[in-house]
C-alpha cells in the first residue's frame, strides 16, 4: 500500500517555487515536498507533498500555510 500523500497546486516566480521545493518541511511530522512536475496543459506546478500517516495536515485539519511562508521566506525564520 501507498504511503498517504497530500498534493498542492503551487504557482509563481521561478525563483519562489525552487525556494518552496527545497526549504519546505512540515511542521507536525516528517512531510516534505517529493515531486514538482509541470502540467503541459495548463503551465501551472504541481508539488506532491509526502505526509507520514496521522499527520493532521494529511486529514485537512491543520493548513499548510505557515510551512509554506516558512519554505517561502526562510532568512526570514532564521534566529
Amino acid at each position: 500500500m501507498n504511503a498517504p500523500d497530500r498534493t498542492d497546486l503551487v504557482a509563481g516566480p521561478a525563483r519562489l517555487l525552487a525556494a518552496l521545493v527545497s526549504n519546505y518541511r512540515c511542521g507536525h511530522c516528517t512531510g516534505e515536498v517529493t515531486e514538482l512536475a509541470a502540467n503541459e496543459e495548463t503551465g501551472t506546478l504541481h508539488a506532491r507533498i509526502q505526509h507520514d500517516d496521522g499527520c493532521p495536515v494529511l486529514a485537512g485539519a491543520i493548513s499548510t500555510l505557515p510551512d509554506t511562508l516558512r519554505a517561502a521566506t526562510p532568512d526570514t525564520f532564521r534566529p
